[in-house]
């Protein structure tokens, strides 16, 4: 019976992202509640090398079908029928660019006004474009993709040196402003949306996966929040530096835990799927002594040869002063005891700009911050990425966030006036 007076709670809206992974598709059904994210259903199905490769898809309908088996699981779970998708990407399709300006205000004894700053982040999106193009340009030898945008974050707003996180109102000569930009080749997202037509779904936006990473960790010393993200994949790793717990930069290269898995069959002589669980159990310490010593035997000579790649990958950083000296390991092979080993050696971080000596940690799925599980799920090091890409991509900016509120009003404008 209705009471007089009285609003009836709305229910949350729910929403499917669809994180397409090297070689699982990740289903997660998902809503926010007073400022926590609920995850209502969760899906992950594997898929053969036919359907795609390098992370590009070669077979949409094959891909598609694959989405459909996943999609269908996490709703059963959730109890609802999505009508939109937000897909997850990954890393190797990104280019990504990070853009400083120093602005030197006319009038610095005038407080800084919101159509003044709006103007500066305005030229930062433009020269961020202008940088893109020229890098593409030298890569690709003058015929370069055409790209889209598809994330952007506030890094960095300093006034005459002092770190603010809104500026508008104070008085000063110097305004710095640290923009991280995110493209995809525009190719790519065209074949989103031919994806998205083939499951009768409304496509909301597209998302590089490893960015979710800055929004895993705890939320309450977030400005204070700096480290490395690597996240082991099937067949890449990506390396992530945030900075006050902004993106700074992402690199990937090819080499994930598919290849810890061919050195265990290589070494054990087992077949590919029980190589993929034994390399599981180790990661999670779950091997006898003399077994776990055969399978890191058998694991380090690919681990060097993958810290090698970290080594190149951070050195891409190069407009960075200092690297965090913590490093978060994540994803499917990330808590591989190997791969805290070889990054607690000292030759390979003797040329690059640590702060500290280098400490790799495993994220723990206990550490996740303001994730609300309804469906008695044990979370593993695999879903951290996927449910960091979830908290990214929905509402937790907070509402007195004017610069990024202010961005985000920018990018919106700017895609109305390219379309």
């Amino acid at each position: 019976m209705a009471q007089w007076g009285r609003k009836a709670k709305s229910e949350p809206h729910k929403q499917l992202i669809l994180d397409l992974g090297t070689s699982t598709v990740k289903a997660l059904i998902v809503f926010v509640d007073q400022n926590e994210l609920h995850v209502a259903g969760r899906a992950y199905v594997k898929y053969g090398p036919t359907l795609a490769h390098g992370g590009v898809i070669t077979d949409i309908g094959g891909m598609a079908a694959v989405c459909r088996e996943a999609i269908q699981q996490a709703s059963q779970q959730a109890g609802y029928q999505p009508q939109s998708v937000i897909f997850g990407v990954s890393g190797q399709l990104v280019e990504s660019v990070t853009t400083t300006v120093h602005y030197d205000r006319a009038h610095p004894e005038q407080a800084l006004d919101a159509t003044e700053l709006k103007n500066i982040i305005y030229k930062i999106q433009q020269r961020s474009s202008e940088r893109l193009r020229h890098v593409l340009r030298e890569k690709f030898d003058d015929t370069h993709p055409d790209v889209e945008l598809i994330h952007a974050a506030v890094v960095d707003v300093q006034l005459d040196g002092y770190i603010l996180e809104n500026p508008i109102g104070f008085q000063g000569k110097r305004l710095t402003l640290t923009i991280f930009n995110a493209y995809i080749p525009l190719v790519y997202a065209s074949m989103m949306q031919g994806l998205a037509k083939q499951l009768d779904l409304q496509l909301l936006s597209i998302a590089a996966q490893p960015y979710g990473l800055s929004k895993i960790l705890a939320a309450e010393d977030r400005q204070d929040y700096n480290g490395i993200f690597i996240d082991v994949g099937h067949t890449s790793t990506d390396v992530v530096v945030i900075k006050r717990g902004s993106v700074e930069g992402m690199q990937c290269f090819a080499f994930g835990g598919q290849a810890f898995t061919r050195a265990i069959q290589s070494a054990l002589k087992v077949p590919s799927e029980r190589a993929e669980k034994i390399k599981l159990e180790h990661g999670l310490g779950k091997l006898n002594k003399h077994s776990a010593d055969k399978v890191s035997e058998a694991l380090m000579q690919d681990a060097k040869v993958w810290l090698s790649g970290v080594e190149i990958a951070l050195k891409e950083f190069a407009d960075l002063k200092l690297l965090p000296s913590r490093i978060y390991l994540t994803g499917g092979s990330g808590s591989l005891s190997e791969l805290r080993r070889v990054l607690l050696t000292k030759a390979w971080a003797t040329n690059l700009p640590f702060s500290n000596k280098p400490y790799p940690e495993v994220i723990s799925p206990d550490e996740l911050d303001n994730v609300v599980d309804d469906i008695g799920v044990n979370w593993a090091p695999q879903d951290l990425p996927s449910l960091g890409l979830a908290k990214l991509l929905l509402d937790f900016t907070p509402a007195n966030d004017v610069v990024t509120g202010m961005l985000q009003s920018i990018i919106r404008s700017m895609k109305g006036l390219e379309s």
